[in-house]
């Protein structure tokens, strides 16, 4: 046999929730409100739990159809997880199969533990992933039995194994076919029949220290008790679990406290990897022994580091104090995550979801219901004002991630005033686009940073056609500007924007939105400023553009021949990373550049052109250590010619998209691509056949606006 480790980018009240989604509404409507229908039946990973009993060691069997939180990336491209019976023995086959360890046999361990799987007609290999005493931990299996061969053992040893009932749904390892990897879509060779499982304990567990005791006050500048994230580890990242004055967070429709992280900050520990959410105060008993202790606030407060000694019943006190590094609300600018998952089926929920927000220091929390072609997930109580929730200047906001499809993208409409879902019109995003338009909300695509789901058909379409207000440009530590550069060039106005999409990827506010907005009048202000001010998208920089010594205006009134001073700045809390280069986009390119080889807290950049035409621009970061940010774009009008479009790139361009379009429009969904399958299987080629003849004309629709943008930019170059 041979594996692979795959632990990869991790540096980095059930019930209630499942009875609310299954309320139905009528489906011939825009529905007013949550409950029209359950994504994944009452869970939104599709979670089922099968009745395959290995042995008494193991409590639960699952089977859910997502999984980034593992030490890798698994997602189920078939259908759910079920019982077969293969020669005589019960099996379980599926592509992405969780169990839970009996507590009684262990619990919060840190010991080897030993599994001899018996698969059936064994294909490949597999994943395995289990819950380890430091970090999520993931590997590649890789089977060297006969392709004809009926059973196949394998015996693995799991060092440091926890089984704290940290995986998904309370979990403690999951077994996933080769083919559930993110990068392996398709569905090919992603299931696995397991047919016998046996867990020992090697006996090699170390003995519990005696306990002491920790009592743990956060408060800010001014000595007022915060919200915070916090982190206590040993020297080798073991990390005692949460304690239950923590913050419980919910993810998905559990209470999670231990909470594992995607992206670290330079500053926090190099090893440990989970943390919890605090209001102000912690008390717990730990294990006699030395840790240190992390505590952060979002990139606008510095880190705190501080060591501790806990001794065999006697009481630790720490008082610790986060300062700013940086007062954006002060200067204007405030932050907001544009997608967030939780659920909000009444305002009861308030509270808990805003003081965790409010411990990322996100002002505008963006909280999403999450559509499919069956209903929705993540119900809000309401939308509009009747769903925003105060806390200061920390707001919470009803907004959708709907319509959502694997064929022509996943889309975002934010401060609209209903959650619009169109049963027969799915896959006609325009009805949800105009209808949240004409609420004065914003609509736009997700997920743009990782090209996920076909999303390149959905802009080509709808971009062109005045649907389109943002594009997620910035998710998951990536940034892609390449549809953004492409769209600006062509003439068409859309700004960036970032997202967390918490929790399928990683924590509230890892991704976020800065928008001056000029006023505390919070959600209004931001929105209206995500629209037509400046705003720029960031993990941890902060940015700044001049433009002839102005720095808040986002158009500009030239005359041909006109010198245009740009002085940009770029900042980053050194907890968090170092700026290492800072450049100015004009047109799509690349005008100007300042860099620090060994990264700075800041850079500045200073930059003059003459203008003879009417043009965009943009100013981006990067850090050494995984920081990004990029601004909105600033628009430079020449003569009162508000077309600022890159007429010399616009034919190649405006060709690409055709060729896109018409590659659309030949198109058909392929079931093997939806997350969901198992709950919009039967709807996604219904549906795309009843929308087929007027996608059909919007995308002729949008190729004539392609065609006449070729033709005025050859006809400009003719003369």
């Amino acid at each position: 046999m041979r594996f692979r480790n795959l632990r990869h980018g991790i540096r980095t009240a059930g019930g209630l929730f499942a009875a609310l989604l299954l309320l139905t509404l009528p489906l011939d409507k825009a529905a007013a409100h949550s409950g029209h229908g359950a994504v994944h039946l009452d869970h939104p990973l599709g979670k089922r739990e099968l009745a395959w009993k290995p042995g008494r060691e193991i409590a639960r069997v699952l089977s859910l159809n997502f999984d980034f939180h593992a030490g890798d990336t698994v997602i189920s491209w078939s259908e759910p997880a079920r019982l077969e019976r293969i020669e005589g023995r019960d099996c379980v086959v599926g592509a992405h199969v969780l169990f839970d360890v009996n507590d009684a046999f262990m619990f919060d361990g840190d010991e080897t533990v030993e599994l001899e799987l018996t698969f059936a007609k064994p294909r490949g290999g597999f994943i395995l992933s289990y819950d380890h005493a430091v970090a999520p931990v993931a590997s590649e299996h890789l089977f060297d039995a006969a392709p004809d061969t009926l059973w196949h053992t394998e015996r693995l040893r799991l060092e440091r194994a926890r089984f704290a009932n940290r995986k998904y749904a309370g979990t403690d390892f999951s077994i996933a076919g080769l083919g559930s990897q993110l990068d392996r879509g398709g569905g090919a060779n992603d299931e696995i029949a397991l047919c016998g499982l046996r867990i020992t304990r090697a006996g090699d567990a170390a003995e519990r220290a005696p306990a002491g005791r920790l009592e743990l006050l956060v408060a800010d500048g001014d000595g007022r008790p915060v919200a915070a994230r916090v982190g206590i580890y040993r020297a080798d990242g073991w990390a005692p679990l949460a304690g239950d004055s923590t913050l419980p967070v919910q993810r998905y429709y559990e209470l999670a406290r231990d909470l594992p992280m995607l992206s670290v900050p330079r500053g926090w520990s190099d090893k440990g990897r989970y943390a919890f959410f605090i209001q102000g105060s912690y008390a717990a008993d730990l294990p006699a022994g030395e840790y240190e202790i992390f505590v952060m606030k979002g990139p606008e407060y510095r880190m705190s580091r501080a060591k501790i000694s806990v001794a065999p019943g006697e009481a630790v006190r720490r008082e610790i104090t986060l300062e700013r590094w940086r007062d954006m609300p002060a200067e204007g600018w405030y932050s907001g995550d544009d997608h967030i998952h939780v659920s909000r089926p009444t305002d009861a929920e308030n509270a808990a979801i805003s003081a965790y927000m409010q411990a990322e220091d996100i002002h505008v929390a963006n909280l999403l219901e999450m559509g499919n072609l069956a209903g929705s997930a993540f119900p809000q109580y309401a939308f509009g004002e009747a769903g925003h929730h105060h806390a200061g200047d920390h707001v919470l906001v009803s907004g959708q991630e709907s319509p959502r499809t694997s064929h022509r993208g996943h889309s975002i409409g934010l401060n609209g005033r209903e959650f619009y879902w169109f049963e027969r019109d799915y896959f006609i995003y325009d009805r949800t686009a105009d209808a949240l338009h004409a609420d004065g909300g914003l609509w736009g695509y997700a997920h743009i940073s990782t090209n996920a789901f076909n999303v390149g058909y959905g802009i080509a379409l709808d971009v062109p056609r005045g649907k389109v207000d943002f594009l997620e440009i910035l998710q998951l530590g990536l940034m892609d500007t390449g549809y953004l550069y492409d769209m600006l060039n062509l003439g068409f106005p859309i700004v960036p924007s970032a997202g967390s999409d918490y929790p399928y990827l990683d924590l509230p506010g890892t991704e976020r939105v800065y928008v001056k907005s000029g006023s505390r009048d919070l959600p209004a202000s931001w929105f209206e400023g995500l629209k037509s001010s400046r705003s720029f998208v960031a993990n941890w920089p902060v940015l700044d553009i001049a433009v002839n010594g102005d720095s808040d205006a986002v158009e500009y009134e030239l005359e041909r021949g006109d010198r245009v001073k740009i002085v940009a700045r770029a900042a980053v809390n050194p907890d968090f990373d170092r700026i290492a280069r800072l450049e100015l986009v004009v047109q799509g390119e690349v005008a100007a550049r300042a860099e620090s080889a060994d990264g700075a807290e800041e850079l500045v950049l200073e930059h003059e052109l003459a203008v003879d035409r009417s043009l965009w621009l943009a100013v981006r970061a990067a850090g050494h250590d995984g920081g990004l940010a990029h601004s909105t774009p600033i628009f430079l009008y020449v003569d009162g010619d508000r077309n600022f479009a890159n007429w010399r790139k616009v034919p190649e361009l405006a060709r690409k998209y055709i060729a896109l379009l018409r590659d659309f429009g030949a198109s058909e969904p392929k079931l093997a691509e939806e997350w969901e399958r198992a709950s919009v299987n039967d709807l996604v080629l219904p549906r795309w056949q009843d929308a087929k003849a007027e996608l059909d004309r919007a995308i002729e629709d949008a190729i004539a606006i392609y065609e006449g943008l070729i033709a005025r930019a050859e006809g400009s170059a003719a003369r």
